[in-house]
């Protein structure tokens, strides 16, 4: 398929997302997308020497429940995903990581959302 941006209209611009319409052109026929922007983020898989994996227990307003996760945030401005990994690991574990490994980059919802995932695993955990 061959995709060519007519025009781009902001909807919505907020402190954590954007959303945005735009015109296409796909195959020749018009179409209208809407598209969610953030900011890229972190995962961080904390791996304990006996090989637990730490967990935070997070609530999660959108779906109105409490969730198990990986830690995990946004990149601050200007900020590098390993910086990003080592602060978002000590904020929601307390735990500081003596190595850290990028393990892969994917995007969470790329059907509608722009977010490049980080993904690491982090060890040497004190």
């Amino acid at each position: 398929m061959r995709f060519k941006t007519l025009s781009r209209d902001y909807i919505y611009r907020g402190k954590v997302l954007n959303l945005r319409r735009d015109k296409v052109k796909v195959n020749g026929k018009d179409a209208v997308w809407e598209v969610v922007e953030f900011p890229n983020a972190v995962t961080i898989i904390p791996l304990l020497s006996d090989e637990r994996v730490v967990l935070i227990k997070q609530y999660r307003y959108a779906i109105d429940t409490d969730l198990l996760e990986l830690p995990a945030g946004t990149l601050e401005p200007g900020e590098s995903p390993d910086a990003a990994a080592l602060r978002e690991l000590q904020e929601e574990t307390g735990y500081r990581a003596k190595e850290i490994t990028k393990l892969a980059e994917f995007f969470t919802v790329p059907g509608l959302g722009t977010e490049l995932m980080h993904l690491y695993l982090a060890e040497g955990l004190t």
